[in-house]
């Protein structure tokens, strides 16, 4: 068996103020899918029962601060709408490739005193995340 390796990832921030390409100093990239849950218990159920409802996602991308580095801190500005394009094996033929319209949560910055700036922003998916291949 083959794991991912992290090295390999492609992801893309086509939104509605630019594109911008997010893998070139990533550090790191987060996909963490939730359901919501509605309790359906009742009567002489001995055990919790539950009923899937709507799914939901939220995603999180870290990166090294690059110098004049404005055209991609205007695009992850918070409220940004547009679509994460996400292939963690990068764009293989065949790979998993994740499509996901989302929300800008908004660039962050962690400014140490004697390190490299680091960018981060966090994404509420907005519509539906679809599992496709490359």
């Amino acid at each position: 068996m083959t794991e991912y390796v992290g090295k390999n990832l492609y992801a893309q921030w086509v939104g509605s103020v630019s594109t911008v390409t997010l893998e070139g100093d990533f550090r790191t990239f987060s996909l963490k899918p939730s359901i919501a849950l509605v309790k359906a218990t009742a009567g002489a159920d001995a055990d919790e029962v539950y009923l899937s409802t709507v799914k939901d996602a939220q995603m999180s991308w870290a990166g090294v601060a690059q110098t004049g580095g404005t055209v991609l801190e205007d695009a992850l500005a918070e409220g940004v709408e547009g679509t994460l394009i996400v292939g963690p094996e990068g764009t293989v033929t065949g790979k998993r490739k994740w499509t996901i319209p989302a929300i800008s949560l908004g660039a962050q910055f962690n400014i140490p005193y004697a390190d490299v700036v680091e960018i981060t922003c966090d994404f509420q998916k907005s519509g539906a995340l679809v599992r496709g291949v490359w």
